[in-house]
């Protein structure tokens, strides 16, 4: 049988976390896009470097709770959480018992977890680490033993889940199932190996990072107002406040990251590792072309000035 926790609460929180990070980036920049270069206008930049790095591993856990699921049958138990997949054999189950029996409050320790959404581990004396793929805590937990392994779920029911699992192991499997544990983070372990992709992804990091330090340089000697954007001919645009360049390096620096996300999706399979490079290529492709174009803007800038 297929179950799926309880996980409204969890999307909701995690939507509206979401919302409260774009919500900040949004107002940023707009602010940049008419403020002065000027020592103030670091704070502003620091919002959507800050805040869109941290939507990323909470879109991420909000995708998890989408894609959360156990499996229970005669042959294994096996749990899908966003990218991580666990399968394990019912015959190296050694038990199923009620997270309040080995703490009151089973929880994992402080990080990036939130009510409903309770992804994470913790360490327990004379028991050993125990990860949770859970969206209750305490009373709400289920706790399988596997060797030295232990693995926090939260089914709705939870005790149908251990009379199911009791019944299961009573039974007997009927065919062997191979043991699986897999866990995202090999996936990035495995990206940063690959000499091609690191090498396009810090390309494609550096030169936002570059342009804005750029900028920075060269904000006390522009003019109160400079050329932004470019008419249909290819003319530099209406005159704008020099802080609206800032939007430049923070278009790139997006760029980056939603190809380095969507990238990285792709890179899982290995026929797909072709699209990934060209993913991580565009962003560099973006990067020199607003390059480009700054110093096109600046230049005609200076013609007024």
């Amino acid at each position: 049988m297929t179950i799926t926790p309880r996980r409204t609460l969890g999307l909701l929180l995690g939507g509206l976390i979401l919302a409260l990070l774009f919500g900040a980036v949004g107002l940023a920049i707009a602010r940049l896009a008419e403020a002065a270069i000027s020592a103030s206008i670091l704070l502003w930049i620091a919002v959507p470097l800050a805040c869109v790095p941290l939507a990323l591993p909470v879109g991420y856990r909000v995708f998890s709770l989408i894609t959360a699921r156990y499996t229970l049958d005669r042959n294994h138990f096996a749990l899908t959480w966003g990218l991580a997949v666990e399968q394990i054999p019912l015959t190296k189950i050694a038990a199923g018992r009620r997270g309040d029996e080995f703490a009151p409050g089973l929880r994992p320790e402080p990080g990036l977890w939130w009510p409903g959404c309770v992804v994470g581990n913790r360490k327990l004396q004379g028991l050993g680490t125990v990860e949770f793929f859970a969206t209750s805590t305490g009373r709400g937990l289920i706790v399988l033993t596997s060797g030295e392994r232990h693995l926090a779920i939260s089914p709705p029911d939870p005790e149908a889940f251990l009379r199911s699992l009791q019944d299961a192991l009573r039974s007997g499997a009927l065919k062997r199932v191979a043991e699986v544990s897999q866990r995202p983070d090999f996936l990035f372990a495995r990206i940063w190996a690959d000499r091609r992709a690191r090498i396009l992804i810090l390309a494609g990091l550096l030169l936002p990072l570059f342009l804005l330090t750029f900028l920075a340089v060269q904000g006390p000697g522009l003019p109160p107002q400079v050329r932004f954007g470019f008419e249909p001919g290819g003319t530099p645009g209406p005159l704008a406040p020099p802080g609206r360049l800032l939007l430049l390096p923070l278009i790139s620096g997006l760029c980056w990251l939603a190809d380095l996300s969507l990238g990285a999706w792709l890179y899982r399979r290995e026929a797909n590792a072709l699209f990934a490079y060209a993913l991580w290529a565009t962003a560099v492709l973006v990067g020199g072309l607003l390059w480009g174009a700054t110093l096109q803007l600046l230049a005609a800038s200076r013609l007024i000035g």
